[in-house]
């Protein structure tokens, strides 16, 4: 009776919870959240957080009230604000120098679209490059026509620095080892691990990953600033310093403050006095949208994982991509008559082998459904994110994408010497000889050791045979460009990973050519899955949390499993996926 007290209680709780949490969005995004736009206006677009690849459909997240927008619906907008008359400006508020740089370049793109179209466009920044450690925010600003920098903020641009820590040693005072592998030598994400520094190739990898990415900003800077290529790495090199100095190199162009900055809006676009924000602007019905044949767009946002989206909790993002989600996505996209091609997103670092050959499987079956099929990658898409692409028509990557990786490991912590050290034995009973052999108690015996490395060799045998034969590319070529090896996108396609070069809108011209659809007609962008299945995602995890669990388990709490499989320690072979490389992605 208890039981039933406590699950009819947490129902009645969860229920009340949905019925105030629809009200709210109902209020957020519905008819009563439209406002009257004005004939002629401004807009603005706050970019001192650049919107995330993919929003969240956590309950407290925002998203859900359709207050946070992700990139794919900004980038959008903006190229429909660029064709609207009523729109006579942009003015953005620069300040998040952490931001991914593809999806950087993905925005560059739109308002490179928008003054094209002989809009001005005006930027203001309280400061630059304030972590000192990327340069995001710059690189943004300098696709607009007019920098204003506010004179106590300065330029602190100073290039790009990747730290990793290095836990073995660390690991090894505490009577932790660390068992597993890896396929091959640059193929790093378990050597925070397993080494005490980075290895050779490693080190060398990244580099020229680096080397590659501020090799792209300076190119791009210096012609959209008109500055020599070697003034520009000059004078990061000499960062941090002053905003006059700033404005005197002409990396900026104006000195002043936020009013300052609107006053020369206001002086550019002449009678028109209204600033619009983005999302007032999103939520106009009578700005040109789109109408016409239809285009699907599936997302890969995450770790790739097995299983699920409703498996998470009431409260939680959507951190991971299930390729079950997904699968069913594509499945659909490519039954559905009205869906002429698929643009398939990524943005992901992978995860385990598969959930991503799962994926891959997908999109070959979308393929042999007559769907054209695109991959378009965002701020990364590698190991198990460029496998789940590596069967499209056509794999678009932005310049900046991290990507590549092809290669295959697994790693687990085993506490035996700390347990013992703590005067703790655990004891085993099993049937059969390698029951337990990724047991975190126990460590593994050599023969055990031994099929593990079977393991390794076949997943990355069978991950290299499908880049091969999808790519056309075999022998040494293909040696280059796997062995765990990340490139840049622009590095990608020289190695013949990538096929084109560019963002969202690139993907969906390919996407109208490849389905026959005249390139001056617009198409239509559905999501699979549309918005209401965020709605229905999280009603199951309401019904879920007021479900209650029969039965103990003995294992570690959620929150500590996903932390340990963001980092790859998992206790099976079969993990495709990059290691974090903060600021590059996290």
């Amino acid at each position: 009776m208890r039981r039933y007290l406590v699950g009819l209680l947490a129902t009645v709780g969860v229920l009340t919870l949905l019925l105030v949490a629809s009200g709210a969005a109902l209020i957020f995004s519905g008819p009563f959240s439209a406002k009257s736009l004005p004939r002629s206006m401004v807009l603005s677009l706050d970019l001192r957080n650049v919107p995330p690849e993919a929003t969240s459909s956590g309950l407290l997240s925002g998203s859900l009230f359709r207050n946070s927008r992700d990139l794919v619906d900004t980038v959008q907008i903006l190229w429909q604000a660029a064709d609207d008359p009523r729109v006579v400006g942009l003015f953005v508020e620069i300040g998040d120098d952490q931001a991914g740089l593809a999806r950087v370049q993905e925005l560059r793109q739109a308002i490179a679209n928008f003054r094209g179209k002989g809009k001005f466009t005006v930027g203001f920044a309280e400061q630059l490059g304030g972590s000192g450690g990327h340069l995001g925010d710059y690189y943004l600003a300098s696709s607009l026509e007019q920098i204003w920098l506010q004179p106590s903020g300065g330029f602190a641009v100073t290039g790009i620095a990747v730290e990793t820590p290095f836990m073995k040693d660390g690991l090894d005072k505490l009577g932790i080892k660390v068992e597993g592998g890896k396929r091959y030598e640059y193929k790093s994400a378990p050597d925070s691990f397993l080494e005490t520094g980075y290895t050779g190739p490693a080190r060398e990898n990244l580099q020229q990953l680096l080397d590659s990415l501020f090799g792209q900003f300076v190119t791009d800077v210096a012609r959209d600033r008109r500055l020599e290529a070697a003034q520009v790495r000059r004078l990061v090199d000499s960062a941090p310093f002053d905003s006059e100095r700033a404005r005197e190199e002409g990396l900026v162009d104006r000195i002043g403050y936020r009013g300052d900055a609107l006053e020369d809006v206001w002086q550019r676009a002449g009678t028109v006095r209204d600033l619009v924000s983005l999302s007032d602007y999103a939520g106009d019905e009578t700005r040109p949208k789109p109408h016409g044949d239809v285009i699907a767009l599936v997302r890969v946002n995450g770790p790739i994982v097995s299983g699920s989206s409703g498996d998470g909790g009431l409260l939680d993002d959507d951190i991971m991509a299930n390729a079950e989600d997904v699968v069913d996505a594509l499945d659909r996209a490519a039954r559905a008559k009205d869906v002429r091609a698929i643009v398939l997103r990524i943005d992901s670092p992978g995860g385990t082998y598969p959930a991503a050959d799962a994926i891959a499987d997908a999109v070959g079956r979308a393929r042999s459904a007559g769907k054209p099929v695109i991959a378009s990658m965002g701020d990364v898409a590698a190991s198990g994110g460029y496998l789940a692409a590596v069967r499209a028509d056509v794999i678009v990557a932005q310049p900046t994408t991290i990507t590549a990786s092809i290669g295959v490991f697994t790693i687990w912590p085993v506490a035996s010497e700390l347990l013992s050290s703590l005067g703790v034995k655990v004891d085993r009973v099993s049937v059969g000889t390698n029951a337990g052999m990724y047991s975190t108690f126990q460590p593994p015996t050599a023969a055990q050791r031994a099929v593990v490395a079977r393991e390794l060799d076949g997943v990355y045998r069978e991950f290299t045979r499908q880049v091969g034969e999808a790519r056309k590319i075999d022998g040494p070529k293909l040696d280059a460009a796997a062995r765990g090896r990340v490139f840049s996108g622009i590095d990608a396609k020289r190695a013949g990973l990538v096929d084109e070069l560019g963002g969202l809108q690139l993907a969906l011209s390919i996407a109208k050519a490849k389905a026959g659809i005249d390139e001056t007609r617009q198409v239509e962008i559905h999501r699979y899955p549309d918005e209401q299945d965020r709605w229905h995602r999280l009603v199951d995890r309401l019904f879920r949390l007021a479900g209650v669990s029969a039965g103990p388990t003995v294992r570690a709490p959620r929150e500590v499993r996903e932390a340990l499989a963001r980092l790859g320690i998992v206790a099976r072979p079969g993990n495709v996926r990059l290691p974090p490389l903060p600021p590059l992605w996290r």
